[in-house]
């Protein structure tokens, strides 16, 4: 979670889970949901970083902030 905040990305807390979004908080914007005790949790750290790294809005939002 730590590399897709770094990324611009924003956890919202729901119990004992959660949902990532990426920096187009949109309708049109990226989302994974974050389980609190997953069943192996390196394969759901490597499934959240592929999220954070196929976004298509990572480009747009570097754009903004020039």
């Amino acid at each position: 979670m730590a590399y897709a905040e770094s990324q611009g990305w924003s956890l919202r807390k729901q119990g004992h889970w959660g949902r990532l979004y990426c920096a187009k908080a949109d309708r049109d914007g990226c989302q994974v949901g974050v389980n609190g005790t997953p069943k192996n949790g390196g394969n759901h750290a490597r499934q959240i970083v592929r999220a954070v790294d196929r976004c298509p809005h990572k480009k747009e939002a570097d754009d903004e902030d020039v």
